[in-house]
């Protein structure tokens, strides 16, 4: 292998690996500025309550998921609109999806008795007009949602917690309509979080989304079928054998 044909190489290795890695992040939070420089507006959320079946609660500061409130259940919708798209501040369609974390700022936690929060992706619509009745009877699991919650823990704690929602988001780049969430509580004391309409921006629900762009997504079988990271792994023993092989035999003049 002459010197420059080895320079070629590490040099095409080197720029396809960068092309794969090369990821972005979006974080969309009501009011706050995009990467195109407008406030994000597409934040929808509410409570739907078993207690007050015919009122809608949309203009409410805060959600509540409780299995008991006033002797009847209540749960929490929230839902981001808008995410994809071919405007800057979107996510492009086609995009890989790596990473999707929703982050809520809970100021009523769940710990007497400790409930488990379960976060599942709506399959039907709704709107911060909805309410217990218009949604007949509620959010029922496996009808109006998947069958399998994105994520599900407790929050014990009076602070920020996050939710997992890497499902929900790549179903969503794969053309599954966008509905949101809704928030499941299995205990009795209820967990409230700061709505999109609560006064301070840095409270409000906040979604973060890393991905990469479709354009820097090169079109190879193992990357689809194996992931970046094994495909990455292969481009490093293709340079690590490169190397040795220029170690071995001596440089050809060009």
């Amino acid at each position: 292998m002459s010197k420059r044909s080895f320079q070629t190489l590490l040099l095409g290795i080197g720029l396809l690996a960068a092309s794969i890695a090369r990821a972005e992040t979006i974080v969309f939070q009501e009011g706050a500025l995009l990467p195109g420089g407008g406030p994000y507006a597409g934040t929808q959320d509410t409570e739907i309550e078993a207690a007050d079946p015919m009122l809608p609660f949309g203009s409410r500061v805060a959600v509540r998921s409780d299995l008991d409130d006033r002797g009847a259940e209540t749960q929490g919708l929230l839902r981001f609109d808008g995410l994809f798209g071919a405007l800057p501040d979107q996510i492009p369609p086609g995009s890989t999806i790596t990473s999707a974390v929703l982050t809520l700022e809970v100021f009523n936690s769940s710990n007497v008795p400790v409930g488990i929060i379960s976060l599942y992706r709506m399959t039907t619509a709704w709107s911060e007009s909805s309410t217990w009745d218009s949604l007949v009877g509620g959010v029922q699991v496996g009808s109006e949602t998947v069958a399998v919650a994105d994520d599900a823990h407790t929050t014990e704690l009076i602070a920020s917690t996050t939710f997992d929602v890497l499902p929900s988001l790549q179903a969503w780049a794969g053309g599954d309509s966008n509905f949101g969430w809704v928030f499941l509580n299995d205990g009795t004391d209820g967990m409230e979080f700061w709505s999109s309409e609560y006064g301070t921006l840095a409270v409000r629900p906040m979604l973060t989304v890393t991905f990469v762009p479709p354009e820097t997504t090169p079109s190879i079988p193992a990357l689809s079928r194996y992931g970046l990271g094994a495909l990455l792994a292969v481009l490093t023993i293709i340079a690590v054998a490169a190397i040795r092989t220029a170690h071995r035999a001596p440089y050809c003049a060009d």
